[in-house]
């Protein structure tokens, strides 16, 4: 008895280019170009975790009683720091200097200096 082999073929879809389509192949495949209208990451990039400057401005936003004031926390830590200049702190002055004026630019200097080497 003889035995039999079955074989099975792989249907081939057969992509068909449209003729309005400047050529491209439409599809959402890499290298297939989209379709027409449609994005090819329709949900956008994944969100990550709460990122640090996030979370500060989130608790800067904040408001507290300060003298009778309800102010944010952000203006509560900016009156501290200009009360620290008041009394003379310079780390108080630069920061206050460096966010209204801006920092100053560090202008650096660089000469190429030769040796020159004298045998006598």
């Amino acid at each position: 008895m003889a035995t039999e082999k079955k074989t099975t073929a792989k249907k081939r879809t057969r992509v068909v280019k449209q003729p309005d389509s400047n050529g491209k192949i439409p599809g959402g495949v890499t290298g297939k170009g989209f379709m027409p209208g449609q994005s090819g990451n329709p949900g956008g990039r994944p969100k990550k975790g709460s990122a640090i400057a996030d979370i500060l401005n989130e608790i800067g936003s904040e408001t507290v009683e300060l003298n009778g004031q309800t102010i944010t926390k952000r203006e509560a830590v900016l009156r501290k720091v200009y009360a620290e200049a008041v009394k003379g702190n310079n780390w108080a002055v630069q920061f206050i200097a460096d966010r209204t004026e801006g920092k100053a630019i560090d202008r650096i200097i660089q000469q190429e200096v030769k040796d020159e080497i004298v045998i006598e």
